[in-house]
């Protein structure tokens, strides 16, 4: 409807008309004329009393519309007609409001609409969580990680699993945590990461659950197959000479020569099989580790004292120097030996002149509160084809290696809850990283 044009009559009018009476009743006192009082104050009183009642409606029509919009009901319109209402400009001018107040509750509501179908195409689960527990929305994707066609509070997954119900209840933001339960279906692994936001001044969570059965069990199917071709190689090289020459020695008729170099070559071959099934049941027994405080600095000295480094520089930077750690003595310095073993080796073996080669051995303690332990060479990188398979067991390059030196250390590692990686492969520094909580 076309904007009606602003009306002051009714506005002027009530205006002259309080002058005229305030005037009047100047001239009343001034005059002394007591008697006029009794027309004039009632008169005044009428012209204010109506000023008031049109502020006061104008009052009421806006908190009309502020209660409509507060119980979300937008049917009302006002009259804008001129010929209806004395208040069509007043009237227009709240409808305008009311109508950008439905256009963005329209935006709102197409933004949820929007936020729904993100999080349904997601291909991971998302909650959202109140502190209390309550939870405030799931997609279908979270919905079918948990088997449960709706989740309104994080106690209904206490059948599945507590320790899940727990990791809801205490995951911060910016944390990555992970839980498992065992169903019907078998066992179920998850990762979890959290962020934080506010809605409606409320403080929630946006959880995200993804279920990672499927990596675990392609990585160990990987796992499974290295091992395989490693195990069969090894196993098969071992096997092949023993069987031939015992084929040849049933033919051979009193050549003792013979006879010893055959046994002696069989002795050998089944000495070395002998030691690849040690390697093997070391890996498979690790012990779980027996944890208490060290100081880092007395196994770097005791290390160093273990491995022949005297060929090579030794640089050792601790910060601070009475860092300490909560491990497993005996199996954090198998890990060092076999770290500044290899990097002794790496730097003897080294294409780089002897005189530069050096080995550093450096901690610190990073923002998280992580001890961080490095241990760094100046030999030749890593070969690229051999990077992805240094961590696998009996995966070895060197022609007396066993394979699974840096396969025990990660493991060891992993069981203090922290983690071993190459850090960096380049000539001139191959470094690798722990990390211990």
């Amino acid at each position: 409807m076309k904007q009606p044009k602003i009306s002051y009559y009714k506005m002027s009018a009530h205006i002259v008309m309080l002058v005229a009476v305030s005037v009047l009743l100047g001239i009343v006192v001034a005059y002394g004329i007591w008697l006029a009082l009794a027309v004039v104050i009632p008169l005044m009183a009428v012209v204010i009393k109506r000023m008031f009642f049109i502020y006061t409606t104008t009052l009421k029509q806006l908190n009309f519309i502020f209660e409509a919009v507060k119980s979300d009901d937008s049917s009302f319109r006002f009259s804008e007609d001129p010929e209806k209402t004395k208040n069509a400009f007043l009237n227009y001018s709240l409808n305008r409001i009311k109508e950008v107040m439905d256009h963005q509750k329209e935006q709102i509501k197409q933004r949820e609409k929007n936020f729904e179908l993100i999080m349904e195409c997601a291909n991971i689960g998302i909650m959202i969580l109140r502190p209390s527990g309550i939870v405030v929305q799931t997609n279908t994707k979270a919905t079918k990680i948990f088997g449960i066609e709706r989740i309104t509070h994080v106690e209904k997954l206490q059948q599945l699993s507590p320790s899940l119900v727990n990791v809801l209840y205490n995951i911060q933001p910016g944390e990555q945590k992970t839980a498992h339960y065992n169903t019907e279906a078998g066992e179920t692994f998850l990762v979890l990461t959290c962020a934080a936001t506010v809605m409606n001044n409320k403080s929630q969570k946006i959880i995200t659950v993804n279920n990672i059965n499927n990596e675990l069990y392609n990585k160990e199917v990987q796992a499974w197959e290295k091992l395989t071709c490693i195990l069969t190689h090894e196993i098969m090289n071992s096997l092949a000479p023993i069987a031939s020459i015992s084929t040849s020695l049933t033919t051979i008729q009193h050549d003792d020569e013979k006879l010893k170099q055959g046994l002696t070559t069989i002795h050998s071959t089944s000495d070395r099989l002998m030691k690849f099934v040690a390697s093997f049941r070391k890996l498979e027994k690790m012990p779980r580790p027996q944890k208490a405080p060290i100081v880092l600095a007395d196994i770097v000295e005791q290390t160093l004292k273990i491995v022949d480094t005297k060929s090579i520089k030794t640089v050792v930077h601790l910060n601070p120097l009475d860092i300490m750690i909560y491990a497993d003595h005996s199996q954090i310095m198998q890990v060092m030996i076999n770290l500044v073993k290899n990097a002794v080796e790496a730097c003897i073996s080294s294409d780089i002149v002897s005189k530069s080669n050096a080995i550093e051995i450096q901690s610190y303690i990073a923002e998280t509160e992580q001890v961080i332990i490095e241990i760094s060479n100046t030999g030749n990188a890593i070969p690229h084809s051999d990077v992805e398979n240094i961590f696998t067991p009996f995966f070895t390059t060197k022609e007396d290696g066993s394979g699974v030196g840096l396969s025990i250390s990660r493991q060891i590692i992993h069981s203090h809850g922290g983690s071993l990686v190459l850090a960096n492969n380049k000539n001139g520094n191959v470094l690798f990283r722990i990390t211990l909580e």
